[in-house]
């Protein structure tokens, strides 16, 4: 589908269906600020999908036929576009579980050097995974790269725990009731210059040790009372007191849980990420009002985060299905001015998607719910909205009467009367074994062309 162009990007927000290595050219160059994607992994898998409860249900492929060297092939085409797209002060981030990561960390010092890295932060997705060998994998990777010494970046904090508050903060100034740790002011080895010298009648070098600052600071941080001396005498320490921010965040991410079953913010994408994940990584790389990018953005939550702390944002997505359910997702956060690109809107655009594209497309247009496995479906690709009588989809332009009676005989075994089959046209044939079921056996299988769902006439009322 042809792709408009990112009209007043400085201030609407974006969201565009279409696989991110085209959608990449309507993104003008230095533009983005911060750029976090979460591809499909390489884990050869067939995930089954919920996307809102029980009335929508679908397949999500993560299988790569080509190997290895084919998906990293298609993830560097993608990346190196992105990167173009990033301004000097933007980053990149990337998440991975352990199939693929580390050959992603390579392909990615390429891209953006390796003096650009920035960290590899390890997140537990989960507490406990058994695997059929070996010790369980619980964690992903996601990769930081900077696009310059420039980048932005803002420190996040959690809160303290109270096992390292008792274990290191065990003091409390007398005065203010803060606590406080006493840490070494010395460090090991003898030092010629400055840090070197006596101080306050104590010479470091007796004990092949030097101060960790000049006796000029130690002196300024004395008279600010950050200085504990012992009352029996030896070495003084640095009384460093506890920051109000809370802890530094490192590059171990054990706080976030990951979204469960029973998490409320659970939509049924079967790898969807927890907001907290994306607001801590939006918080810290970016600022109020600039541009966040997502050129994978499944259900949305990286466009959430954006929305949620005041950035602009882009999703890109190449599932038909996702974008709509971002769309709702952004809707109940209050998004407003934003468009919307790539969406079907013709039968030449509904040739183009892939078949599982086409099949989601299909039902959602009945507003039907999906069958529960797309594997050994058993002829139903679906069911109606309200009385859940069988769909089947065909991506064809003549289903003709073997394809009926086929459908019939899944009704048969369904003990169903009622069905539905969509499709681009039906051969003279299937109308007339349509007509004879509903005489003969009143079997009714309503015939329902896509070119009518394009156009909105939707037949659904028809089949409760």
């Amino acid at each position: 589908m042809e792709q408009a162009p990112l009209p007043g990007i400085s201030w609407r927000n974006q969201l565009y269906c279409g696989d991110c290595l085209s959608v990449l050219d309507a993104v003008p160059d230095s533009s983005v600020d911060l750029i976090y994607i979460d591809p499909p992994f390489y884990s050869q898998r067939v995930y089954e999908m919920i996307w809102g409860g029980e009335a929508e249900r679908f397949a999500f492929e993560d299988r790569w036929a080509g190997g290895i060297n084919h998906y990293v092939n298609y993830l560097v085409a993608r990346i190196k576009k992105m990167s173009a797209k990033l301004k000097e002060t933007g980053s990149f981030y990337l998440h991975l579980d352990w199939h693929i990561s580390h050959y992603m960390k390579i392909e990615l010092d390429k891209i953006f050097g390796y003096g650009n890295f920035q960290a590899e932060i390890i997140w537990r997705r989960t507490s406990a995974h058994v695997d059929t060998l070996g010790f369980g994998h619980v964690t992903d990777s996601i990769f930081l790269y900077k696009k310059s010494d420039e980048f932005v970046w803002n420190s996040q904090y959690r809160p303290y725990s109270e096992e390292h508050l008792a274990k290191s903060y065990r003091h409390r100034d007398a005065e203010t009731g803060k606590r406080y740790m006493l840490a070494d002011l010395t460090g090991a080895g003898v030092r010629r210059g400055e840090t070197g010298k006596a101080w306050h009648g104590i010479n470091p070098t007796r004990w092949n040790r030097h101060w960790i600052r000049p006796p000029e600071d130690l002196e300024s941080l004395h008279k600010k009372g950050l200085i504990y001396w012992p009352e029996k005498g030896g070495m003084p320490r640095l009384r460093k007191f506890l920051s109000d921010k809370g802890q530094p965040i490192d590059n171990i991410w054990t706080d976030i849980s990951p979204v469960t079953s029973q998490s409320a913010e659970r939509l049924g994408y079967p790898t969807q990420k927890p907001l907290a994940l994306l607001e801590r990584i939006v918080a810290a790389s970016s600022k109020p009002g600039d541009l966040v990018l997502d050129g994978y953005c499944g259900c949305g939550t990286t466009m959430a985060a954006a929305q949620k702390l005041g950035r602009k944002w882009v999703g890109i997505d190449i599932s038909q299905s996702a974008i709509r359910v971002v769309e709702q997702r952004l809707r109940k956060l209050g998004a407003v001015h934003y468009d919307i690109h790539g969406l079907v809107k013709s039968l030449k655009d509904l040739k183009a998607l892939d078949p599982f594209e086409f099949q989601n497309w299909a039902i959602n247009a009945v507003y039907g719910q999906h069958s529960p496995r797309k594997i050994a479906d058993m002829g139903i690709d679906g069911f109606t909205f309200m009385e859940h009588h069988p769909i089947q989809v065909k991506q064809t332009d003549h289903v003709g009467r073997p394809v009926i009676d086929a459908f019939a005989g899944v009704l048969q075994r369904e003990k169903e009367k009622k069905g539905m089959v969509i499709a681009f046209g039906f051969t003279s044939g299937a109308v007339d074994e349509v007509a004879r079921l509903e005489r003969e056996d009143k079997t009714k299988i309503e015939l329902v062309k896509s070119a009518d769902l394009v156009a909105g006439n939707v037949p659904y009322k028809i089949m409760i």
